[in-house]
């Protein structure tokens, strides 16, 4: 199964990586999740400032990553592996807004 790191490492809009905004959190009904929103979009801006995507292909290469090229502390570390570890159920893409939803459970 596929899960958030998945999407991350391998969507592109307009063939560029996503951005922090592009990415949505739901649940199976549709309905936005804030927090994990939240934390995806931080994990995201920190990625895309620190990290070279083309040269991580696990959330373990990606958390090395991040801990060596970032002050980030251990506690906001795991908090961005338990996001990006979260297996996912679908994905939507919404091109009018240019976002992706990631669906993390089931309807």
């Amino acid at each position: 199964m596929l899960n958030i790191f998945d999407i991350v490492k391998l969507t592109k809009i307009n063939h560029q990586e996503v951005d922090s905004n592009q990415v949505v959190v739901t649940d199976g009904n549709g309905k936005p999740n804030a927090v994990l929103t939240e934390l995806l979009n931080d994990a995201i801006s920190n990625i895309r400032l620190f990290v070279d995507m083309t040269q991580v292909y696990s959330v373990d290469d990606l958390l090395q990553a991040l801990s060596a090229h970032t002050p980030l502390p251990n506690d906001v570390l795991e908090e961005y592996e338990k996001v990006l570890r979260e297996p996912i159920y679908d994905i939507n893409f919404v091109p009018k807004r240019g976002q992706v939803e990631v669906v993390v459970g089931e309807g």
